[in-house]
Parts: structure tokens; sequence; C-alpha cells
């Protein structure tokens, strides 16, 4: 397959803009969220499920991309792809209650379950092996900067207009996106029709799906509920059942035998790690700053604009930095500043400086966008173009599960801090709810500083 094909930035540019808009739209709404809740009169807790709901879509449509992609073109697949994330935000705009608005995100979830994966295959197939850490970079862009951009422009639309809006502008980019599709992508995933087996189908539906919405649930019902650790564990077990029958088929729907690359099950779980910390501090981070320290909605995504700027522009020099110095020192520059970030949003009260939070906010997005592109650069490109697929798609389907997993272990953590705080203001309460949230993120970021010093010196080819 002929990785030198001209102008790949041109080729994947309609698969970028889309991606964009999908990743975009996964943080897009949290700022909005209490004036939804306004509008359909409905709790926090329900507002909730527009996130996790979208997820938890995206969380059960990636797995099956890569089977779809060897039976169907991918330029078939992210057309179609762009038309769904069309038609859900149309259902978006025009929802008369709570229930359709759910419903077109998630549609919008279907939609951006298929073109994640395509967009690391399709990239990683057209851009030569010698510019992998500049094409993870460009992708970095996407994954990174789109969540982190998502409050920020949200809170101005939002403020300017109304929540409808932000699913009014989306339809036009996407009917470009379309167009640079139909006219650019390139068939450069083979098509070898393998057989189609439905029992892993229906594990990988039930696992992934009934994981993201167990864990969902416990923020509404609580840790005391005995019923959702059952419907926990069930959702565990289907999840086991279907890696366990992988990795026995000799046509699997992913092939998990990859995990025997250690550089790539360690990039895998950085990027799951860093994906999870991003949503989850996305999401209560410009809802701290509307409900605990009463800054406007516009103002709450002003704040957070800088942050998203500075993240992409980080995350397209870390790309080109992996080219020259390799993955190691990158990563672990990256998790020591995304974790001195966090520690320092942690003094965040009611009298803190507004350019304290913005400070504190951009070094927190600064160091995910250093350690991203290059520690999946570094796994991804320990495999072969044989295996880059499934790459791909189990590092990202992994990303959005434990994106959604973060979200909901998060919002618990709001609520429990909420209850355990002894003010009588409203305010002072939710920003002690977010400071244990996150304490959620600073064990994360633990985690990851930890893995991101297990790497090792690459010898550049």
């Amino acid at each position: 397959m002929n990785r030198q094909i001209k102008s790949p930035f041109m080729v994947v540019l309609g698969v970028l803009v889309i991606n964009f808009l999908g990743l975009f739209s996964e943080t897009a709404l949290n700022i909005a969220l209490p004036q939804i809740g306004k509008s359909f009169q409905v709790s926090s807790g329900q507002t909730q499920w527009l996130v996790l709901g979208y997820t938890m879509v995206v969380g059960i449509v990636l797995p099956l991309t890569t089977l779809i992609s060897r039976w169907v073109k991918p330029k078939i697949i992210l057309a179609f792809a762009a038309i769904v994330f069309i038609l859900g935000s149309l259902i978006a705009v025009l929802a008369p209650t709570f229930a359709w608005l759910f419903i077109g995100r998630t549609i919008q979830g279907i939609s951006t379950g298929l073109f994640i994966p395509l967009l690391f295959a399709v990239t990683l197939l057209v851009y030569p092996a010698n510019k992998l850490g500049s094409a993870m970079g460009i992708i970095a862009v996407v994954m990174n900067f789109a969540p982190a951009l998502g409050p920020s422009l949200s809170g101005i639309i939002v403020n300017c207009l109304s929540w409808r809006w932000i699913f009014i502008i989306f339809i036009p980019i996407a009917v470009v996106a379309l167009i640079l599709i139909l006219l650019t992508v390139p068939d450069v995933i083979k098509q070898t029709k393998p057989e189609v087996h439905f029992l892993s189908v229906l594990y990988s539906v039930l696992g992934f799906g009934l994981l993201i919405t167990a864990v969902g649930m416990f923020s509404d019902y609580g840790f005391k509920n005995i019923g959702l650790y059952a419907l926990l564990a069930v959702a565990i077990l289907f999840v086991v059942i279907y890696v366990r029958r992988q990795l026995k088929l000799p046509a699997p729907i992913l092939n998990f035998k990859i995990f025997h690359s250690k550089k790539y099950a360690l990039a895998t779980i950085i990027a799951s790690l860093n994906f999870a910390m991003v949503m989850a501090a996305m999401y209560i981070l410009p809802q701290m700053l509307q409900s605990g320290l009463q800054f406007s909605v516009s103002e709450a995504g002003l704040i957070l604009l800088p942050a998203g700027v500075v993240n992409a522009f980080v995350a397209l020099m870390a790309g080109r930095l992996y080219d020259s110095f390799g993955a190691k020192g990158l990563v672990q520059i990256g998790a020591i500043l995304a974790l001195i970030g966090i520690l320092l949003l942690l003094r965040v009260q009611a009298g803190t400086s507004l350019w304290y939070i913005i400070g504190v906010d951009i070094i927190l997005m600064a160091g995910s966008g250093l350690l991203l592109s290059p520690a999946q650069s570094y796994g991804l490109g320990d495999l072969g173009d044989k295996d880059s697929n499934d790459g791909s798609t189990i590092m990202n389907t992994l990303q959005q599960v434990f994106g959604a997993l973060s979200v909901s272990v998060a919002t618990t953590f709001l609520i429990v801090g909420q209850h355990a705080s002894q003010s009588s203001s409203g305010a002072v309460r939710y920003v002690a709810g977010a400071h244990v949230s996150f304490l959620w993120v600073t064990v994360l970021l633990v985690c990851l500083t930890f893995f991101a010093f297990r790497l090792v010196d690459e010898r550049r080819q």
C-alpha cells in the first residue's frame, strides 16, 4: 500500500474536520447543561446523560468500525457518518422535548463512533513513515483541542444566542466536511470481507454499552445501590468474554494480540488516562466557573479559550518534535506539567484571581497537548500497516470508555463533595464539590505520570 500520496494533509482534511466536530461535540454541551436543564425543566443528573449517552453510543460503535471498514470503503463510511451527524444535529436543533434532544445526541454518537478510528487509519496510511510524528501531531490537535475548545466557543454561543445554535453551527461545517470527504478520501483500506461473527458483535455491544451505562448511573443512584454493582459485573463479564473470543478467532473483529507490544500497551494506557483527565476536567471546570465562581456563561467560555489555543499549538509542535527526539522526554514533561496544573487548580476558591485560573488551565492543557501525540506515535509506530487499523480502533475505544467512566466518577464526586460541605452558600458548596472531582483528576494524572516514566528511549530510524 503506497504511503507516498501527494498532499496527504489535503487528503485527510475532510476527515479531520468531521472528527473535530465530533470531538468538539463531546464537551460543547458541558457549559450549556444548566441552560438546557432550565429549558426543559430537568435535573442536572438528567442533563448529564447528554454527555454520557453520547459517549456510550460512541463506545458501542467504535469497536465495530474496523470490521465495517473491511467490508465498506472508507469514503462511503465517512460520507454516511457525516450525513448521520447532520441528521442528529437537525433533530437536536428542532427538539421539542428533552427526549428528542437526547435522541439527536445519540445519533451524533453513532456518527462519531464511525469516523474516529478512520481518522487514524487513513492518516497513518497516507502519511510517509518518517512523518509519523507530524501526522500524529495533526491528529492530536483534533483529539485534544476539540474537547478543550468545546466549552469555550459554546459559552460564547450560548450567551449571545442559545444552546440550539451550537447544533445549528454544526450543520454547515459538517456539509463542508462531507464534500471534502467525497472529493479527497482515497480507498487506502483493503476490503477483505471477513466472516462476521454475530456473537462477537453482540458481546461487544452489550459489554461496552452496559459498562458505560452502569458507571453513568452511579452519579444518579449513588454508590450504595447494589443493583448497579451487579450490572457493572455483568458488563465486565461481557467485555472479558468478548476479548477472550477475539483472541481465539482466526479473523477477529479486533486483534487484541497487538497488546503483546509493550510499547503499544503502555501508549494506550497513557492516551486513555489523558483522555479521561481531559473529559473530566472539561466537564467540571466550566460548570464550576458558572455555578461556583459566579461567572457568566460567556465569561466562562472566554476564561477557557486561551488554554484551548495553547493546547492546539503545543500538540502540533509535539508531533514535529517527536520526529526528531522521540516520545520519552516529551511525554514525561507533559505529564509533570499537567499534574502541576491540576494541583494548582485545587487551590481555586471564590476570591481567586481570574488570571490565576487562566494560567493554571493553560498549564494543565499544555501538558496534555505535549504528551498525547508522542505517546500515540510511540505505540502505533511499533505496529505495522496490517495492525495499525486495529491499534487505532482499540486505543480510541478505550479512550472513549475511560472518558465516559471518568465523567461519571467526576460527577459522583462533585455531588459527594457538595453534600459534605457545611456551607449555607450553594456557590461555596459547588466549589467544594468541584475540588473533590479534581482529586479524581489528580489520581488519573498521578497514574499517567507513573506510566510516563516507564517509557524507554527509542532508536529513531
